[in-house]
């Protein structure tokens, strides 16, 4: 972390010593739509401390029969279990040359499962031989921060529009934030103990991966403009020794761009 922060304020000193270079800064926003490899950790069946712990702990039980009213008993948990679109947001730093730039973006996306769990209660006056099914809210939140060092090419211009394609090395981190079931009220499931390297914390780590897509930009002047763009990253979302699958991720964004590099001059002087 102390490498990159170095990194960042280091690369507008060097942008500024290219005498054709422009310094680019940017600020985006869009949506994050993750693949469902790494959604099952959240699935309430995968910890020692899950939804059927939960439900069989003595000091909750009273309450459980009191809520379902009879006897009852864990139906079906989550078959296809899988993200909802996440929001993403971020910065963009680049030194553009002519019809190309070297950039790096740091972007936070916040994702979040929402599902349920099945339970079977044997009501005896549903005239029925069948138990009544009542689903209950499994919620999972997770946290993921990416680092995209990448070049991008121009390879279409007319008026004010211009095509570009980015290719970029990704730095990613994940990790867990909640998960939990909500029956009278949310019960959290505990995942702690399936991080063997660090069972203090929840499952989360490091990984790596790579990615294209295509930006389009919007002149407006030659301080501002508008990006729309969608990035296809192949990454490794690395939860645990056990749980570090590859994928493809997808974003869609837009992002305000400004030309920094006349700024900054006035702002080091």
């Amino acid at each position: 972390m102390k490498k990159l922060i170095l990194f960042i304020i280091v690369f507008p000193s060097f942008i500024l010593a290219q005498e054709k270079s422009k310094l680019i800064f940017g600020i985006n926003a869009g949506t994050y739509l993750a693949n469902k490899n790494t959604a099952g950790l959240y699935d309430g069946n995968v910890t020692s401390y899950g939804v059927s712990s939960i439900l069989n702990n003595n000091n909750f039980r009273q309450r459980f029969l009191y809520f379902f009213k009879y006897p009852f008993e864990i139906s079906s948990f989550p078959s296809s279990i899988k993200y909802n679109p996440g929001t993403e947001i971020g910065i963009h730093i680049g030194k553009e040359i002519q019809n190309s730039k070297i950039y790096i973006d740091i972007n936070f996306a916040e994702l979040k499962i929402q599902d349920v769990v099945v339970i079977a209660v044997n009501n005896p006056n549903n005239q029925s031989t069948e138990p009544d099914y009542e689903p209950i809210s499994l919620i999972g939140k997770e946290k993921r921060n990416m680092i995209n060092i990448g070049y991008q090419k121009n390879i279409f211009k007319e008026d004010n529009f211009s095509l570009y394609v980015p290719i970029f090395f990704q730095l990613i981190n994940v990790e867990l934030k909640e998960n939990y079931v909500i029956i009278d009220r949310p019960y959290t499931i505990d995942h702690k103990s399936t991080n063997f390297a660090n069972p203090r914390d929840n499952p989360q780590g490091y990984g790596i991966g790579f990615g294209s897509g295509f930006v389009l930009n919007y002149f407006i002047n030659k301080d501002i403009s508008f990006d729309l763009g969608y990035h296809g990253q192949f990454s490794q979302t690395n939860f645990s020794e056990d749980l570090k699958p590859w994928g493809m991720q997808n974003s869609i964004f837009v992002r305000l761009v400004i030309n920094g590099t006349d700024y900054l001059k006035k702002m080091m002087n």
